[in-house]
């Protein structure tokens, strides 16, 4: 097992007893996929409590199975903050465990099971991959209460996207969402709530493998996953230098000087590149490489399409602003960078939701 390996009480009482916890479960159907994992709904044969399980296969080759296992305990290490978490965020899903089935070779995480679908796949099945502003406004309020329980942690989310965010609906709130998916997460600079050693993980995994490999894994390679695909990032005059996230959701600040970047602004920036998409059906930027991306954002201001230019047919011009704020270039000029969730959320456009109670 793993050191980062953990289980809450509530599910078992050591990590032991989670494994066979794990083994016990009655896999489901296929809910979900990512470059590394698939997520399967699972059933408790005793207390019939339902789960979803991310199953991350190792890959033997060594390179590889260091750079999956250094990603599954990166979101293990911020799973196991959040779950300490008392109450526990509403629109931050719950891990109760994070287990290594050596029979299998694979990393296995417990989470609670949301209905789904991902913002992704709702947008896909909406009128031109756009969602009405009433709507939108609930979600985005919720995510940036959860972005905001991140932060208040020390944790920069780093990879806000819409397939990160999923439709978890009840009676009582039928667009209630929450936030997925931390193997991207990193301390806020200064703050170390969940850091571990990530040249020191890769070391134990090539040792386990082959005690006579003389092989360094760099942890700074350049890497822009985006979908599985990575990213053309020659741009960046550094070669030893990693961005983390997808391509179109990448801070200005961030495509501009590098992952030394990284802050609570770019995490903000990103719901700004959300919220636009829910609205717009697209993302403002987008492009076939980084490079592109950031050439288009240099040189095409924010747009706002109305029904004429094949755009939706009303924004709120309260909404719009909320966007431009949220995508200032000057990192320290943007929205929620002073003031974090609270002063996003005391937006006028959203803090209509906010004003309801929920």
């Amino acid at each position: 097992m793993f050191p980062w390996c953990f289980t809450i009480s509530a599910f078992a009482s050591d990590i032991g007893n989670a494994l066979k916890r794990v083994q016990g479960l009655t896999f489901g159907e296929e809910i979900g996929q990512g470059s590394i994992c698939r997520v399967y709904q699972a059933t408790c044969p005793v207390s019939h409590e339902r789960f979803a399980v991310k199953t991350i296969p190792l890959p033997k080759p060594v390179c590889q199975r260091a750079e999956v296992l250094q990603r599954a305990a990166r979101e293990a290490a911020a799973a196991r903050v959040l779950s300490d978490l008392v109450p526990h965020p509403d629109e931050i899903v719950r891990h109760f465990a994070c287990v290594y089935d050596e029979g299998e070779d694979a990393i296995k995480m417990v989470m609670e099971l949301c209905r789904g679908p991902c913002l992704s796949k709702l947008r896909s099945q909406a009128n031109s991959g756009r969602i009405p502003e009433s709507r939108v406004r609930k979600m985005v309020a919720a995510i940036s209460r959860a972005l905001g329980h991140l932060h208040d942690i020390g944790l920069l989310y780093v990879d806000l996207k819409a397939e990160n965010v999923v439709l978890d609906p009840t009676e009582q709130d039928p667009d209630r969402v929450r936030l997925v998916d931390f193997d991207l997460c990193r301390d806020i600079p200064g703050r170390h709530v969940s850091s571990y050693d990530e040249a020191a993980t890769a070391a134990t995994v090539i040792a386990s493998v082959d005690p006579t490999a003389s092989l360094t894994i760099s942890t700074t390679k350049v890497l822009v996953p985006n979908g599985g695909d990575d990213y053309d990032n020659s741009h960046i005059n550094n070669d030893n230098e990693r961005l983390w996230g997808t391509a179109e959701y990448l801070a200005f600040e961030v495509l501009q000087d590098g992952a030394a970047a990284y802050s609570t602004a770019s995490d903000w920036w990103s719901l700004g590149i959300l919220l636009y998409e829910l609205l717009y059906g697209k993302a403002p930027w987008s492009g076939p490489s980084v490079d592109v991306i950031f050439h288009r954002m240099m040189n095409h201001r924010l747009m706002f399409p109305g029904p004429s230019q094949g755009g939706p047919q009303q924004v709120s011009t309260a909404m719009q602003q909320v966007i431009r704020a949220l995508l200032r270039y000057l990192p320290e000029m943007r929205l929620g960078s002073r003031g974090g969730a609270r002063e996003v959320l005391a937006q006028a456009a959203l803090s209509l939701q906010e004003s309801s109670g929920t």
